[in-house]
């Protein structure tokens, strides 16, 4: 795949703030209802709480999670990215994810990291409707917008909604039937990737599930049209390898639309 010239990538990112300023006006509709000062209680706002690489440029705005306004424009963001980047839409990169756990697993406790507005986690919520969530994410702003997302959905009840840093979670071990997480590897520093799996796999219950879905590997990262301050780290990873050196087992890497990839894998019987 050719890379993508200077002029090409300046077109892409003017379309995208075009369709995303369209969309805001229904955003802020749709979000009106959310308190603030309600919603963010319990939750660490102040700029020391947050990893170090949260305040860097991750999708070309420095400190995007950290603020309301740009968490907010995440839905209409990822609904205008995903089907120009990859020719699919943002809810069928996630119904698909979930239709990766077979529907007749025990699927009772599930864990996602790094959720952001947890659209990956409502189609499994949708999918495993005995199952109950834990929501986690280092943004109180986008566990907000997720806690509302849930409630609407009906699903409310079902999660909690948890300030965590994927690196060390406080759960004990062996707590999950299924831990999953998407596009986040191409957003944090190498250092963070085999932390995380670590991590991951330590809470995952034995005979449990990992599952994860991202972008940007091998030729496409060539056309990369946003900036990500990691992405060199991250197309050099081998993830097969990285996931297998955690302790996961059964791995299938799953590529689905262009740029686009599954992974998903077992922790073993003890």
């Amino acid at each position: 795949m050719p890379r993508k010239t200077a002029q090409d990538k300046q077109a892409y990112r003017t379309e995208v703030i075009r369709r995303i300023n369209a969309a805001m006006p229904s955003v802020m509709q749709e979000y009106a209802s959310i308190n603030w000062a309600e919603e963010l209680k319990g939750y660490r706002t102040d700029h020391e709480y947050y990893p170090d690489y949260i305040h860097a440029p991750i999708h070309g705005v420095t400190d995007g999670y950290t603020n309301p306004q740009s968490c907010l424009a995440w839905d209409a963001a990822m609904d205008v990215i995903i089907p120009l980047s990859h020719n699919v839409s943002c809810l069928s990169l996630r119904e698909k994810m979930a239709e990766l756990i077979p529907q007749d697993t025990q699927i009772d406790t599930v864990l996602e990291l790094g959720a952001g507005t947890a659209e990956g986690a409502l189609a499994l919520a949708r999918r495993f409707p005995q199952a109950t969530f834990r929501i986690t994410d280092v943004s109180p702003y986008m566990l907000a917008i997720a806690q509302h997302k849930f409630n609407k959905a009906g699903f409310g009840e079902r999660a909690k909604f948890e300030q965590v840093d994927a690196r060390h979670t406080g759960y004990p071990d062996n707590s999950f039937d299924l831990v999953t997480s998407s596009l986040l590897f191409h957003e944090t520093p190498k250092e963070w990737t085999p932390k995380i799996l670590k991590e991951m796999y330590r809470i995952t219950k034995p005979g449990g599930w990992v599952l994860y879905a991202d972008t940007f590997r091998g030729e496409y990262a060539l056309s990369a049209y946003i900036e990500e301050p990691w992405l060199d780290d991250f197309i050099h990873f081998n993830f097969e390898y990285e996931f297998a050196k955690a302790g996961f087992t059964e791995l299938s890497y799953i590529p689905y639309a262009a740029g686009l990839w599954y992974m998903v894998g077992r922790k073993l019987e003890t």
